[in-house]
Formats: structure tokens, C-alpha cells, sequence
């Protein structure tokens, strides 16, 4: 069973907050209320990622596929992401750090016109 949802948004920081409700009403449609929390942590960080560091036009998917929920953020900026892991006190660099405790897998894939930063959610 494969099913699917989208958000374009532009990249102001109300996106997040948009992209974070359409992910938590998804998780419920689907009925994966079990997996709310991390995709909606892992949709809120790569937005939030896409808003402060790509400053473009940004598309939110959303696919149901056997065994996950896969979570992709394109943008149209060509800088790929990178994790860094921050010190306790840091306020900033912890969306990566968060997606990779929270996904079972993520990466960046370069495309035509900027790249997809992706995470998985196992259910």
C-alpha cells in the first residue's frame, strides 16, 4: 500500500509550523499514530532546514510505503546538508543530529535545480 501527500510552501518560518500539522494529521489518517512524534520531528527539522539554509521554494512529501513512512524535503538550493553533532549547550545544528536519532535511514540526493533530503521512518 502506497499512498502520498504533499505541501509546497515558500520559505518563510510559518512552513514549518504548516508542514508539522499536515504530518501529524497524515500519521493519523494512515493510522500510524505510533510514528507521529518522529515524523513530525523529522518533517519540522528538515522544513526548518530548508527555510534557514536553502531560502527557496520548498516541497514537503509525505509516502506511506510496506514498512515506513518516507519523509522528503526538496528545495531548489544545490548545498548538500551536513550533519554535525552539537555541544551540549548549542542552541543551533541540532536538525541533522535530531533526524538521525529519530529516522531509520536518511541521505541527500542532488537533482535537477537543488536536492531531496530524506528520512525514514520504520512502522
Amino acid at each position: 500500500m502506497t499512498s502520498e501527500t504533499t505541501l509546497r510552501a515558500a520559505p518563510q518560518s510559518e512552513a514549518v509550523e504548516l508542514a508539522r500539522r499536515l504530518a501529524a494529521r497524515t500519521m493519523r489518517t494512515w493510522s500510524l499514530i505510533e510514528c507521529e512524534e518522529q515524523v513530525t520531528a523529522i518533517v519540522a527539522e528538515l522544513v526548518a532546514n530548508a527555510v534557514r539554509h536553502a531560502g527557496t521554494v520548498l516541497e514537503l512529501r509525505l509516502q506511506r510505503r510496506p514498512g515506513a513512512v518516507r519523509v522528503e524535503v526538496r528545495d531548489r538550493a544545490s548545498a548538500m546538508p551536513q550533519m554535525t553533532v552539537p555541544a551540549p549547550l548549542d542552541e543551533s545544528r541540532r536538525g541533522l543530529f535530531i533526524v538521525d536519532r529519530f529516522a531509520s535511514d536518511w541521505g541527500a540526493i542532488p537533482v535537477t535545480g537543488g536536492k531531496v533530503v530524506w528520512a525514514e521512518v520504520a512502522t
